[in-house]
């Protein structure tokens, strides 16, 4: 069976440069990957990169009830001619009536990305009540929705606009590649600025958006009126008429009085970033901006707004600053504070440069995506489906065998090294592992990549019963594999507080006991691909809610087990004077 996924937008702009990744992964998988929006200009791009491009000629940016029903009943005849296994909506409107008309049109998947909430907390009470229904009642026809931004994130968990076990972070992430500072010489610079009419010693100082207000221009014109000959303003993006805040002829008229150069719609940004000495987002409204992200990944210093989305991407006072949304007053003030000082934004530049590597890597966002498709596919039972969502590689996920117990245990002393039980040895692990296998109520499930297992999952309905089955079973084999350990008292306290802690915190007995992956197959999607699919099978048997025991203080995995949808409900003593978080996930949250 060939899968064939479709991405929705509004228009074939935002196909190129919002999720061209995505489908790019599609078609690398063999799948039929179909992007469908309002034709235009980008469309013979996306042709040439395999992607099938289906028209919805009644689609537009504004909101119109006469073009949105044409487009809604559009994509209908299209659902149900073209049969697609996976649907998946991006923007306000293709968000809101692509899920339900996927649901409705028999989509197998039906996956929503919230690339920022259409409404903010500064927005007025009637527009926020008005979004936060119209995304309430879409997300009930969905089966993930995939946040961008943590702060949506955490929003539509609290007001429940979304199920809470089905709302993911999804985060952003750039090609690190193209927007890597070292890939052009200072020579190559020096040649870029000149074709760009700088004048050596100037400062450069670069926007990239689309030309409408609340992307903040009319504060950068402002504030450029404000800095003096030594600084020269850029400013890239094409107009977008159907906005209703879209700048016309008389913010032209105002930049160029103001020397702020408008470059258009360009292609080439990664060079024009390197002829950048620092990067401005005025915004009022982001979602997770990926501007911000590529100025960042180019070494740049941001100067952005205090807002959702600006503060994922700049630490105030390390990688950028932030200003107060509207306050053209403070951002030239910071313009002329990062243009006087050039080793602060040197200094900032390569922060920028290490938290990009680090947090906004494209890769990492399509491997989360697919393990999104993957993970609802095993829990709907689409097996076909599943099968495929491994980006082309031959990594499914089955049930542990007898034989895959010492991968496991191996793996379990090699990966997790913080904790405690793996300090007695592969053949200690062994003999739980095997005792695990036993358990009516486990479920331990291993990554198998054709050529064996590269990573595994394992968890039991019930803690206690599961460490007076291994003692009754396993007791005496596995006090002799430990036994050159467990001669230290302070070794065997803590095995007697590992059999008897309090596995009944929160009223939750069902636990996730351990997770990993080997190295080789990190960065892949595949932790997060095992622990759906752990919780999948959990759930099929009835055994939730499920909660994970995490060492206080390993920010990395809580915030795994949060994208996975558990929530944090207390600390607990495993051992004595040693912290830990408790974490629950209950499919009705």
């Amino acid at each position: 069976m060939t899968v064939k996924l479709a991405h929705l937008t509004t228009v074939d702009l935002s196909l190129r440069y919002l999720v061209l990744p995505q489908l790019e992964a599609g078609v690398a998988a063999g799948w039929d990957t179909l992007g469908i929006s309002a034709p235009g200009p980008d469309v013979p791009f996306l042709t040439e990169r395999g992607i099938r491009h289906v028209p919805l000629p009644s689609s537009t940016r504004g909101w119109a009830l006469r073009s949105d029903l044409a487009a809604a009943r559009d994509l209908w005849r299209i659902l149900r001619s073209e049969r697609v296994d996976i649907l998946h909506t991006h923007n306000p409107k293709p968000g809101l009536y692509g899920r339900i008309l996927g649901r409705l049109a028999g989509v197998p998947i039906v996956i929503n990305t919230i690339h920022g909430l259409y409404a903010t907390a500064e927005d007025r009470w009637a527009k926020r009540l008005v979004v936060y229904l119209l995304e309430a009642a879409a997300s009930r026809f969905s089966d993930a929705e995939l946040v961008q931004s943590p702060e949506d994130a955490d929003l539509m968990r609290r007001l429940r606009i979304a199920p809470p076990h089905r709302t993911f972070v999804l985060g952003n992430g750039v090609d690190l590649t193209r927007f890597d500072p070292d890939r052009f010489s200072a020579d190559r610079v020096a040649e870029i600025r000149r074709g760009l009419g700088i004048e050596p010693g100037q400062i450069v100082v670069g926007a990239v958006g689309r030309l409408v207000a609340e992307k903040g221009y009319l504060e950068l014109v402002d504030a450029a009126q404000r800095l003096d000959e030594r600084f020269v303003v850029l400013a890239i993006g094409p107009p977008d008429p159907e906005k209703s805040d879209a700048l016309g002829s008389s913010f032209e008229e105002d930049a160029a009085r103001a020397g702020v150069r408008l470059l258009g719609m360009r292609t080439d940004v990664d060079e024009l970033y390197a002829a950048m000495d620092m990067f401005v987002l005025a915004s009022h409204r982001e979602g997770f901006p990926r501007a911000a992200m590529e100025a960042a990944a180019s070494g740049l210093p941001v100067i952005a707004t205090d807002i959702r989305g600006c503060r994922e991407v700049v630490v105030d006072g390390s990688n950028g600053l932030l200003i107060p949304v509207g306050d053209a007053g403070a951002l030239a003030t910071a313009i002329r504070r990062l243009g006087d000082d050039e080793s602060l934004r040197r200094t900032m530049g390569e922060q920028g440069r290490r938290r990009a590597v680090e947090r906004f890597d494209e890769r990492n966002v399509v491997e989360a995506v697919f393990a999104t498709y993957r993970g609802v596919a095993l829990r709907k039972g689409e097996i076909a489906i599943a099968r495929g969502a491994a980006l082309g590689a031959s990594v499914s996920i089955r049930a542990a065998l007898d034989r895959d117990v010492p991968f496991l245990a191996r793996l379990h002393v090699d990966a997790i090294d913080s904790g405690f039980l793996a300090t007695l040895g592969p053949g200690f692990m062994e003999r739980l592992y095997s005792s695990m296998l036993q358990r009516p109520d486990a479920v331990v499930l291993v990554a198998d990549a054709g050529r064996g297992p590269v990573g595994f999952v394992a968890g039991v309905g019930d803690v206690a019963a599961l460490y007076r089955h291994f003692v009754r079973h396993q007791g005496v084999g596995a006090g002799l594999a430990a036994a050159p350990k467990l001669i230290r008292p302070a070794i065997l306290r803590r095995a007697w507080e590992t059999l008897r802690y309090d596995a009944d915190h929160s009223g939750v007995t069902a636990e996730l006991l351990a997770m990993a992956v080997a190295p080789e197959a990190r960065r892949r999607g595949i932790a997060e691909l095992l622990g759906r699919a752990f919780l999948a099978a959990m759930e099929q048997q009835n055994t939730v809610p499920v909660r994970v025991v995490v060492g206080a203080g390993n920010d990395a995995a809580v915030g795994a087990y949060r994208k996975m949808g558990f929530g944090e409900v207390g600390t607990i003593e495993v051992h004595a004077g040693e912290r830990s978080e408790v974490l629950v996930w209950s499919p009705e949250h």
